[in-house]
């Protein structure tokens, strides 16, 4: 298995992170034995947000005491533009999405990851794009607060992704850039990068108060130097692995990866290989994360003789073979003498033939066979000719 690769698409290039994606365990089967193969997501699921335009939703559990700029904090709230505050219950009453360079006496006590005017106002609150959850075990927790393709204001064909993560181990503060987008049309594209106070006390990413930008992949650190001083650092871009129901999407390849031929879009397919195959299993978070994680069917040559009487257990029954069994679905085997009659069916892959019919010795010769998917179409995958030897 080859995990550990993540790709970020926008950036085309590749990061070494732990595996979100299974795509099952490898298989050896015989050549055209039909089979599923099933992707799972192993990541975390995040907790859905329910709010609508402007206005902050919350107090929601931090799960842990964190420090900001000093103060003790055990909740938090989030407004759909792109901000956690500890401002509570205050910042509940806030509607606001107009400009905001920091430091500014708006939005007390705020990270702001980034802040800029995001979403058009529903008919009714939503829960479609920002999630939550805390992870982790003491003291080394981290609570992650989340934007999976955010339409922005004016510009709703272009989507913001971001991350803020909270640590309990030293209350440093990282923020996640996937992607942020300029959306001329809302406010100039102004957005405000940083974090704040008060009106008299903020920290600011270099270039990003209240300014014209854009930002694919990135990653800052903010740590605390005191009560009310935060160094800022661009890291290496690690964005926390956690999405919201319904914000994956799959795709299978066969062969190689990612250049492959594309065989589905769905988490499901169903293949029957004739030969050795490695299928490879990608996911995209949030249209710009990738995993990917294969799975290597090795394809085991049919038999082409046996004879029941033999000395030797293996050689007696014709059967086909996966490893493991359970693995193989739909399975249908089907045997036919020269004349066409059907000498021999099962659909349980541990059951083979034994060269008889209806409890009596058929004739040496030669016998087809067909491996089928048991649909309403009876689509054979796989036939050939076995030799019963007296």
């Amino acid at each position: 298995m080859k995990k550990l690769l993540l790709l970020l698409a926008i950036l085309l290039s590749l990061f070494n992170l732990q595996a979100q994606v299974d795509a099952g365990g490898d298989i050896s089967l015989t050549q055209g034995l039909p089979y599923l193969l099933s992707g799972n997501y192993t990541g975390i699921t995040g907790i859905p947000v329910t709010g609508g335009d402007d206005y902050f939703v919350g107090p929601f559990d931090i799960g842990f005491e964190f420090e900001y700029f000093g103060e003790t904090c055990s909740q938090f709230a989030v407004s759909p533009n792109g901000l956690v505050s500890f401002d509570l219950p205050d910042i509940l009453d806030l509607v606001e999405w107009e400009e905001a360079p920091i430091p500014n006496n708006i939005f007390k006590k705020t990270i702001m990851g980034p802040y800029q005017d995001l979403f058009t106002r529903p008919a009714l609150p939503h829960s479609e794009f920002i999630f939550y959850r805390t992870v982790g075990q003491e003291p080394e927790r981290r609570l992650i607060v989340g934007w999976c393709e955010a339409p922005m204001f004016k510009c709703l064909d272009l989507h913001v992704t971001a991350q803020i993560v909270l640590y309990e181990d030293g209350y440093q503060i990282e923020n996640h850039l996937v992607n942020k987008p300029a959306c001329e049309a809302s406010l100039g594209n102004r957005a405000t990068h940083g974090l704040n106070y008060d009106d008299a006390l903020g920290v600011v990413v270099p270039g990003r108060n209240n300014t014209s930008w854009t930002a694919f992949g990135e990653s800052w650190l903010f740590t605390p130097n005191g009560a009310g001083s935060y160094s800022v650092d661009q890291i290496d871009f690690l964005p926390e692995v956690i999405v919201p129901q319904g914000k994956i999407e799959w795709a299978w390849f066969k062969d190689s990866y990612p250049g492959g031929e594309r065989i589905s879009d769905e988490k499901n397919v169903l293949v029957n290989p004739t030969e050795t195959t490695t299928y490879f299993c990608e996911i995209t978070l949030c249209s710009g994360l990738k995993y990917v994680d294969d799975i290597s069917i090795t394809s085991i040559p049919v038999p082409t003789a046996f004879q029941p009487n033999s000395e030797i257990e293996e050689n007696r029954i014709f059967k086909v073979f996966a490893n493991p069994p359970e693995k193989v679905s739909n399975y249908l085997l089907i045997i036919y003498n020269r004349w066409g009659q059907e000498v021999f069916t099962s659909n349980d892959i541990t059951v083979g033939w034994d060269g008889t019919l209806d409890g009596k010795p058929c004739s040496q010769g030669v016998y087809v066979w067909a491996i089928a998917l048991d649909d309403e179409n009876g689509k054979v995958t796989n036939t050939g000719m076995v030799t019963l030897v007296k």
